[in-house]
C-alpha cells in the first residue's frame, strides 16, 4: 500500500468523505421517498413538502469510509470502542428518524454511547486545566464531567439541527477548526477523523440548502453523530499538555474549546433553562430556538443559518483574543455573550418591532 504523509492524508479522507456523501445522497433520496421515510410539514417545523431525513446515513458512512481507508496503520487502541458507540448512536438516532423514539430512550441510547467512549476507550477529561482552580480530578469526577459534556455536546446538535443549513453548516467550520487544532497538537488520527466529517458535511449543505430535486435533512442518526464526535474532539483536545512557551498555550483553555460550540451550547441551555421555568419537560418540542427566532423576523433559512454560524465564529475568536484571561472569568462571560445573543432576536421582534407571541406548538410521537 502507498504510504502518504499524514498531511496527504488529511486532504484524501476530506475529499473521499466529500465524494461518498455527494455519491450516496441521490439515491438515499429515491429509496427514502419510495418508502416514504420523509419529514411532513407541521405545526411546529418549518419546510414545506414532504422532505427525505436519512441524510444521517450518508455522513456517517462516508466518514467512516473517508476516515478508515487513510487511518495509519498505527491507530491508537480507543477507536475499537469508538466505532461500536458511534453505531449505537447511529441505530438509535435511525429508529428516531424512521418510526419515532420516547426522549427517554434516545437519552439512554446517548449516555450508552458516551460511556463506551468515556470508560472503554478513555476519552475523557482528567484535567480542567485550572478552571474553578481545579487541575487533577478523580477518576470518577473524570467519567461525571466527561458524561456531562458528551450529553450536552449531542443535545445540542440535536436541538440545533431546525432549518436549513444550520447543523451543517455550524458542523463545516466546527470540524476544519477541530482538524487544523488536532493536527497541530499532534492528534492526528483524530484530525484525520475531523477532516473526514467535515468533507461529508460539505457535501451534505449542497443538498441540504442548494437542491430542490434531492434535498434532504440529516435527522436526528446525522445531529447526534456529529454532536458525539464533535463531544469526543473536545476531549481530546482538552487533553493534550501543551507547553507554556507554544503558542498552542492558552490560560483559559477549556473555555476557548467549549467556545468553538459557543452557540449551539448557549441556545441549548437558554431554551431548556426556560422550559422548565415553566413548568415543561427540557425535551418539550416547541419553536423557541434562536434560529425560530431569525425566522419570524423575517430571514430565510439560508441567512438565518449563516448569521448564527458567523456569530458562532465570531464569538469564537473573540475567546481566542481573550485566552489568557482567568478560566472562570472568560467562562462567565462567554456563556453570558452567548445567551444574549441567542436571545436577541426574541428582544428584537417582541420588544422593537411589537410582534405578538407566537403559541407553542407541541407534538407528541403520535401526531
Amino acid at each position: 500500500m502507498i504510504v502518504f504523509p499524514m498531511e496527504v492524508r488529511m486532504i484524501l479522507a476530506f475529499i473521499m468523505a466529500l465524494v461518498v456523501t455527494w455519491i450516496m445522497i441521490p439515491p438515499i433520496v429515491k429509496i427514502s421517498r419510495l418508502k416514504k421515510l420523509v419529514a411532513l410539514p407541521n405545526g411546529r417545523t418549518s419546510h414545506d413538502g414532504a422532505i427525505p431525513t436519512l441524510g444521517g446515513v450518508a455522513i456517517f458512512a462516508s466518514v467512516v469510509i473517508g476516515s478508515g481507508l487513510f487511518m495509519p496503520d498505527n491507530y491508537p487502541g480507543e477507536f475499537q470502542f469508538l466505532v461500536p458507540a458511534m453505531v449505537i448512536l447511529f441505530f438509535i438516532g435511525l429508529q428516531d428518524d424512521v418510526a419515532g423514539l420516547q426522549p427517554r430512550i434516545k437519552l439512554a441510547g446517548q449516555i450508552l454511547s458516551s460511556l463506551i467512549a468515556i470508560i472503554a476507550a478513555d476519552i475523557r477529561m482528567t484535567t480542567l486545566h485550572g478552571l474553578f482552580g481545579i487541575n487533577e480530578i478523580s477518576y470518577i469526577a473524570s467519567i461525571l464531567i466527561s458524561l456531562v459534556i458528551f450529553i450536552g455536546v449531542i443535545n445540542a446538535f440535536n436541538l440545533v439541527d431546525g432549518i436549513d443549513g444550520l447543523a451543517s453548516g455550524l458542523g463545516i467550520v466546527i470540524s476544519i477548526v477541530f482538524g487544523v487544532w488536532l493536527a497541530m497538537l499532534g492528534r492526528t488520527h483524530y484530525a484525520i477523523f475531523s477532516f473526514a466529517l467535515a468533507g461529508s458535511l460539505i457535501a451534505f449543505y449542497r443538498f441540504n440548502v442548494f437542491s430542490s430535486k434531492n434535498k434532504l435533512f440529516m435527522g436526528d442518526t446525522g445531529s447526534m453523530l456529529i454532536g458525539f464526535m464533535f463531544a469526543v474532539m473536545v476531549v481530546k483536545v482538552l487533553c493534550c499538555q501543551v507547553d507554556p512557551d507554544s503558542f498552542l498555550h492558552m490560560k483559559a483553555f477549556p473555555v476557548v474549546a467549549i467556545s468553538l460550540m459557543i452557540l449551539p451550547v448557549s441556545d441549548t441551555l437558554r431554551v431548556m433553562t426556560l422550559r422548565i421555568v415553566r413548568g415543561k419537560s427540557p425535551f418539550y418540542a416547541d419553536r423557541t430556538h434562536c434560529h425560530h427566532d431569525l425566522l419570524n423576523l423575517g430571514f430565510s433559512h439560508r441567512h438565518a443559518s449563516n448569521i448564527m454560524v458567523a456569530g458562532n465564529l465570531l464569538l469564537f475568536f473573540v475567546a481566542l483574543l481573550l485566552k489568557n484571561l482567568p478560566s472562570f472569568v472568560l467562562g462567565v462571560m462567554m456563556l453570558g455573550i452567548g445567551i444574549l445573543a441567542c436571545s436577541l432576536p426574541k428582544f428584537w421582534s417582541r420588544v422593537i418591532l411589537k410582534q405578538p407571541a407566537k403559541v407553542d406548538v407541541h407534538l407528541t410521537l403520535a401526531e
